[in-house]
């Protein structure tokens, strides 16, 4: 008896580290693509700076100085992707935690711009 409640009180024990084993933040700065045109150049102060991904109690989400704060959705495991309309920018976010090295891309669905991040 004294064996199980020795065991039951370690479990207790473990769960809140295996839960916050989970939670994450990666800083990503992202670079624009050579190749962006005018329309996306004009776009970079929103990219060029620090973006944030959490993982908090399963949610991840993006967050940044420049204003674009997106939640994510789980779409592979590591991966996650969200939307964002900025102006007349749609945008879409890709953030992959379980590559080597860690990316973050950003992509407009409508002008062909892109701004990538790599977190070793």
């Amino acid at each position: 008896m004294i064996a199980l409640r020795l065991a039951a009180v370690a479990l207790a024990g473990a769960l809140p580290f295996a839960a916050s084993a989970q939670d994450a933040e990666v800083h990503f700065w992202l670079k624009a693509d050579p190749k962006n045109i005018q329309g996306c150049i004009s776009a970079d102060p929103s990219f060029t700076r620090e973006h944030t991904f959490k993982m908090v109690n399963g949610q991840a989400e993006i967050k940044s100085a420049g204003g674009i704060n997106v939640k994510l959705k789980q779409r592979a495991n590591g991966v996650y992707t969200g939307d964002f309309d900025l102006g007349r920018m749609n945008l879409n976010i890709v953030a992959n935690t379980a590559s080597q090295p860690k990316m973050l891309t950003v992509t407009t669905q409508n002008l062909g711009c892109k701004w990538a991040a790599v977190r070793e």
